[in-house]
C-alpha cells in the first residue's frame, strides 16, 4: 500500500482500490496552493506518488531551487521527510532543441520507462518544463504516461497565463506530442475559490501540518499585498516587472479586482484539481478537442481537425475536492487522530 509510513490507513483502505502512480511537478515556492495539493496527493492511500520535482518560475535563475526548499519544508510539516522523493528541475527552455536536462526530468524518463504496470501520471501545477524535457529527451514515454496540466487561458482565444507563461515552449512541445493530456485552463482552475475563515475553520487545528499550510498560505497574501501595493516583498522575492505577472495582472485593476483573488481574504487552490480529478476524473465536464498550437504570445491557434486529442475541462467539482482534503487532513492530523 502506497501511504506513507508515518500516516495511519484509513478505514475504506480495506475495501481494496487501483492504485495509480504519480509524479508531481510543482512551483511550490511561487504563490500559496501548491502545498495544499501535493498534500491531498500525499495524503492519498490510491496515489504511490513517486516523486515530487521542483518547477521554474517567473525565469529566476534560482525558482526551482526555491520551489525544492519549500516542498522540502511542506513534507517536513506533514511529518513525511525521508518518505517522499524530492528532485531539483529545470529551468525554462530556450528553444525545442536548446536546453538542460535535470534531475526531474531525468526520472520522469527513469519511472516511465520502470516495467510496473500501475498507470503514470505526471501532474504540473506550473511551468510544464521538466515533462517537455523528457519528452524530448526519449519521445517513447508518451505512450507510458498521461499529464494532467494546470494552465493555459480560456478557450477559445487563449492569451496571457501565469503557468503557461513561464514556458511556452514547453507548453508547446507538450501540445504537439503524443501523450495523453488533461487540460485546467484559467476558467476552470480559478472555481476553486475558498475563503481564509473556511481553511482556518478546517485546518488549522490539524498539527503542525495543518498551521503550515495555512500560515504559508497567509504568508504569500501579504507578500503579493506588498507587491501590489509597491512594498518591498513580493513572491518569489520578486519586485517590480516580473516578466509578466505584475503588467498583466496589477497595471490595470479593475473594481473587480478588490474583490477577487487575491483579496485578502481569500484565495484560490487551482492546482488542487490535479489531485480531484485522480479520485474523480469527471468525464462528462470535459471536451476532446484537436491540440491547438500556442503562439508566442500565447493565443491559440484552434486545429478541429488535428488528430492528436486532448482532454480540455470545462468545470471543476471544487466541493468534492476541498470536502475529501479536509476529511483526509483531519483524519491523519486531527487533534483527534
Amino acid at each position: 500500500m502506497p501511504l506513507k509510513k508515518p500516516l495511519k490507513p484509513y478505514p475504506f483502505d480495506k475495501y481494496g482500490y487501483s492504485e495509480i502512480r504519480v509524479i508531481d511537478d510543482t512551483d511550490t515556492a511561487c504563490e500559496g496552493d501548491d502545498a495544499f495539493a501535493i498534500a491531498q496527493l500525499l495524503l492519498t492511500s490510491k496515489l504511490d506518488v513517486r516523486a515530487i520535482n521542483a518547477a521554474n518560475f517567473l525565469h529566476l535563475e534560482d525558482s526551482a531551487q526555491q520551489s525544492y526548499d519549500a516542498i522540502v519544508k511542506l513534507v517536513d510539516a506533514m511529518g513525511l521527510t525521508g518518505e517522499v522523493k524530492i528532485n531539483h528541475g529545470s529551468l525554462p527552455m530556450k528553444s525545442e532543441t536548446e536546453y538542460e536536462t535535470s534531475e526531474a526530468s531525468d526520472f520522469i524518463i527513469e519511472e516511465a520507462m520502470r516495467d510496473d504496470p500501475r498507470p503514470l501520471f505526471v501532474v504540473s501545477q506550473g511551468a510544464i518544463t521538466n515533462i517537455a524535457i523528457a519528452l524530448k529527451e526519449k519521445p517513447e514515454i508518451a505512450k507510458r504516461m498521461h499529464c494532467i496540466w494546470i494552465g493555459g487561458q480560456t478557450y477559445p482565444e487563449g492569451g496571457w497565463e501565469f503557468n503557461l507563461s513561464n514556458d511556452v515552449i514547453a507548453a508547446r512541445v507538450v501540445m504537439n506530442s503524443e501523450m495523453g493530456l488533461w487540460q485546467v485552463p484559467a476558467n476552470v482552475y480559478s472555481m476553486m475559490r475558498i475563503s481564509f475563515g473556511e481553511l482556518y475553520e478546517n485546518l488549522y487545528d490539524c498539527g503542525k501540518a495543518g498551521r503550515y499550510l495555512c500560515e504559508q498560505l497567509w504568508d504569500c497574501n501579504k507578500r503579493m499585498q506588498d507587491m501590489f501595493n509597491g512594498g518591498p516583498n513580493a513572491l518569489g522575492g520578486v519586485t517590480g516587472d516580473d516578466g509578466g505577472l505584475l503588467t498583466q495582472q496589477m497595471a490595470n485593476r479593475p473594481i473587480e479586482f478588490y474583490a477577487t483573488f487575491s483579496s485578502g481574504d481569500m484565495w484560490q487552490l487551482g492546482d488542487s484539481p490535479v489531485a480531484g480529478l485522480l479520485l474523480n476524473c469527471q468525464p462528462y465536464d470535459r471536451e476532446i478537442i484537436g491540440a491547438p498550437y500556442i503562439n508566442d504570445d500565447s493565443t491559440y491557434t484552434l486545429r478541429p481537425d488535428n488528430p492528436r486529442k486532448i482532454a480540455v475541462y470545462k468545470t471543476i467539482d471544487s466541493g468534492f475536492i476541498f470536502k475529501d482534503f479536509f476529511f483526509k487532513m483531519r483524519y491523519q492530523y486531527g487533534e483527534n487522530s
